[in-house]
C-alpha cells in the first residue's frame, strides 16, 4: 500500500504596510498555524538579513521556523530569483509543509508574491491567498483623509514618467495616487504651482511615519523609496 503526503496549499499572506498591528486575524492564524513562513528580504551578508517583511513578522513572536527568500533590488535576473523562490516554496508544500510567503501591504498590488503566485498557477500547485492593507489606504487613515467619494473616479500611477504625466490625469477630476514618487525630482515646486490638496507620506505604519500636507516641507526633504503621494477628490459638504 503507498502512502500519499498530504499536501497544503501555498498560501500568501498580506502583513500590511508597516505596522505590525494592521494585519487581519485570518493572516495571523495562518502564520500561527504554519511549519515554516517564508518572508523577502533584498540582501544577506555576514549573516545579516535586510529585510523589512522580517521586521513586522518578528513583532508576532511566531513559533514557527522563519526563513528568507533572496529578492536583490536589481532589474538583472529578476526572473531567475522568482523561479528559485519558487521551486524553494514549491518544494516544502510537496513534503507536506505547511508554507507561508508573506508580503507587504497586499498581495495583489505591486506585490512580490504577484509573480510567485503566476508561477504557481501556471504550474497547478494550489494557493490562498489573504488579503491585507495597502500602504495608500493606511497612508490615508493615518491621515484622516477620504481618498475619492460621490461619483468620481480613482487611478494609481506608479513609478510616473513625467509631472505631464501626473497633471494629466489631475485634470480629468480624479483622485489621483502616486506609488514610488522618487523617481521623479522637483516634487516641491509642482506641488507648490498645482494648487491641488495631497497628502504626502512616506515610511507608514513605523516609527519613520512622516505625513504632510504642506508643500514647504518638502523643499529640502529627501524622499525615500517607500514613499507615496495622495490626491483625493470627494464631494464638498456644508456643515449645518
Amino acid at each position: 500500500m503507498t502512502n500519499t503526503i498530504k499536501t497544503f496549499p501555498l498560501t500568501g499572506v498580506a502583513i500590511g504596510p508597516g505596522d505590525p498591528e494592521l494585519i487581519s486575524l485570518k493572516a495571523l492564524k495562518h502564520l500561527q498555524q504554519a511549519d515554516v513562513v517564508y518572508f523577502v528580504t533584498s540582501k544577506i551578508e555576514d549573516n545579516l538579513i535586510q529585510s523589512f517583511s522580517k521586521q513586522i513578522i518578528d513583532a508576532y513572536n511566531l513559533k514557527v521556523l522563519c526563513k528568507p527568500l533572496l529578492f536583490p533590488m536589481l532589474g538583472k535576473n529578476r526572473d531567475q530569483f522568482y523561479q528559485n523562490a519558487y521551486q524553494t516554496l514549491k518544494a516544502d508544500v510537496k513534503i507536506g509543509l505547511r508554507v507561508c510567503m508573506v508580503s507587504e501591504g497586499d498581495l495583489g498590488f505591486y506585490s512580490t508574491f504577484g509573480y510567485i503566485l503566476k508561477l504557481a498557477k501556471a504550474d497547478s500547485l494550489p494557493v490562498i491567498c489573504i488579503p491585507g492593507i495597502p500602504a495608500f489606504i493606511a497612508g490615508a487613515a493615518q491621515a484622516t483623509t477620504p481618498i475619492v467619494d460621490g461619483n468620481y473616479s480613482f487611478i494609481n500611477l506608479a513609478l510616473p514618467e513625467s509631472f505631464n504625466e501626473i497633471e494629466t490625469e489631475l485634470a480629468t477630476n480624479k483622485a489621483v495616487v502616486v506609488m514610488k514618487m522618487k523617481v521623479l525630482s522637483g516634487w516641491f515646486n509642482f506641488l507648490k504651482n498645482i494648487k491641488r490638496e495631497f497628502v504626502y507620506i512616506e515610511k507608514t505604519g513605523t516609527t519613520d511615519e512622516f505625513t504632510t500636507s504642506n508643500y514647504m516641507d518638502l523643499e529640502n526633504r529627501k524622499i525615500p523609496y517607500f514613499a507615496l503621494i495622495l490626491f483625493p477628490k470627494t464631494e464638498s459638504l456644508t456643515a449645518s
